[in-house]
């Protein structure tokens, strides 16, 4: 019997299976993941060809067949990501006092009072120069601010390597290893090697290294021309340095719901690509060529602000978009959100189950997708003025627009939230519309104002005055709004049972919404 499907569907469920099965092997022990499985992974992509080959009879026990070899493909994808212990590997020394020789091979994330770097082993018996025992892995090292440490250093380090653990209930031996780190080191003995700086890096090393120093004198123009902690929230919006911003400000902003805000999202994201593709527009580039020269400016964009993982889903969501417009081809935004979840998944399958950050990223979206417009359609059909077109009305029905966004955007991700953060605002939707309108002029004055400032440093008071007020004025809005009652609530224990049943719930309120209305986004 015929088993018709469409080629936008067998991408998607194939794409969805294999999400399944890294989901599944994420939360089996590890001593059924054998990580040396490769000749699973070889046999499994040749019956793969295979199966293609006879899919064109669409024949069901074919399509069956080829889901469920997708489905193993995500086990098998997860699997092969699990260290490999021995003698050559940097965590086979943990519980031990050592010295070894590394490089620092990501951007130092600097704190308020420390500093944490990342450091790839590469020799524990010898220097570089003459090494009698190479080693590979990652180290997590905690020190002092001072002496600075850059990228591409080379450290000959002593410590006593740990094995991170979890702290409370916190999980962060899983999420150093989504980050391929098995070992910490803190307050060690640290001198540079004599090999050492950019001389031991590749050149794409050393043109990550040049761009990680614009960042860094960006971030110093940002430092002269704002005072605290203005400063550290715009450096946090735009060039992800979030370290050193205060705990205080911290918590006000996630109590008021606004923490997205002061992270490189999917929003920001959105924003500078539209303000970069319009811009070039207006300068009589085609759409396709504005296309293409905003592509190439997203890209190092995200290379300057460190490739956080949250703005690469972004990018890659905004470089699927582009593909689809640059093609004349408008694919369902729900097929382009799936393929950014396994092109960022083949790269860290770890991150489906320990990136809170990617969890209500896609979730978010999903929301926006789906529920937002369950959300506007009930809003529109029971309180949508008859004149519209009035400037007053305008105003009013954006306002109602951007808190029914915010309170769709949380419909998926408020279990993830209780669980991780044990409290949810209820002024959030209120607070967004207070805020986000604001959001553009930031971004957009926010890298003008430091560019301004390189070369003329001494009038920086001036440049960065229109950016000033605007995060003033966030800054006080978050503070003051945490103070009213009920602002937020704190919530200690919740069952795993009622986030299922919430989940299938909005599920089924999904699923009857769309079985008689087909909206505009799911196209």
């Amino acid at each position: 019997m015929p088993f018709n499907f469409s080629r936008a569907k067998l991408f998607l469920y194939s794409n969805l299976v294999f999400i399944g099965g890294i989901a599944l092997a994420s939360f089996l022990p590890n001593r059924f993941l054998l990580p040396d499985l490769w000749f699973f992974g070889a046999a499994v992509g040749c019956a793969v060809i295979i199966i293609l080959f006879f899919l064109w009879k669409a024949d069901k026990s074919a399509f069956i067949l080829f889901f469920i070899l997708f489905f193993f493909l995500g086990v098998w994808r997860y699997s092969v990501s699990l260290p490999v212990t021995g003698p050559d590997k940097i965590w086979f020394y943990n519980g031990q006092e050592i010295e070894f020789t590394g490089a620092v091979n990501r951007e130092p994330d600097t704190r308020e009072d420390k500093i944490k770097l990342t450091v790839e082993a590469l020799c524990l018996e010898g220097d570089i120069l003459k090494c009698h025992l190479p080693v590979r892995g990652n180290v997590l090292i905690t020190t002092q601010l001072y002496p600075s440490y850059n990228y591409g250093d080379t450290l000959k380090i002593k410590c006593k390597l740990q094995a991170p653990e979890q702290i409370d209930d916190f999980y962060y031996d899983r999420y150093l290893a989504m980050q391929n780190i098995y070992s910490t080191c803190y307050n060690p003995q640290i001198v540079f090697a004599e090999m050492n700086g950019p001389s031991v890096l590749s050149l794409p090393n050393r043109i990550y290294s040049a761009i990680l120093k614009l960042k860094s004198i960006f971030a110093d123009a940002m430092g002269i021309g704002l005072p605290e902690p203005e400063n550290s929230l715009l450096q946090g919006m735009i060039l992800n340095n979030r370290g050193e911003l205060p705990q205080e400000l911290k918590n006000s902003f996630a109590q008021a719901g606004i923490t997205h805000i002061i992270a490189i999202s999917g929003m920001n994201i959105s924003i500078i690509s539209v303000i970069v593709i319009n811009c070039l527009i207006a300068a009589g580039l085609s759409r396709r060529r504005a296309l293409i020269f905003s592509a190439a400016i997203l890209i190092l964009y995200l290379i300057l602000i460190g490739l956080p993982a949250s703005a690469v889903r972004a990018g890659v969501m905004a470089f699927a978009a582009m593909t689809a417009v640059f093609f004349g081809r408008l694919n369902k935004l729900t097929n382009a959100l799936v393929f950014a979840a396994v092109l960022m998944l083949l790269f860290n399958p770890k991150s489906l189950r320990d990136d809170i950050g990617f969890q209500l990223s896609f979730l978010a979206l999903l929301s926006i997708i789906y529920v937002y417009p369950i959300f506007k359609e009930w809003i529109d059909s029971q309180f949508h003025p008859n004149d519209s077109k009035k400037i007053s009305a305008k105003i009013l029905w954006g306002t109602i627009d951007i808190i029914i966004l915010t309170l769709a955007a949380q419909v998926l991700t408020l279990p993830v939230i209780i669980l991780n953060f044990h409290q949810v605002s209820l002024i959030a939707p209120f607070v967004n519309v207070l805020v986000l309108f604001l959001l553009p002029f930031i971004m957009v004055a926010g890298l003008i104002a430091p560019l301004i400032g390189i070369f003329i440093p001494a009038l920086s008071w001036l440049w960065f005055a229109p950016v000033y007020f605007p995060l003033k004025y966030m800054i006080f809005v978050a503070d003051n709004f945490v103070k009213l009652p009920f602002a937020y609530i704190e919530i200690e224990y919740v069952w795993i049972g009622w986030v299922a049943l919430y989940y299938f719930l909005a599920i089924l309120l999904i699923w009857r919404y769309n079985k008689d209305n087909k909206f505009a986004l799911q196209k």
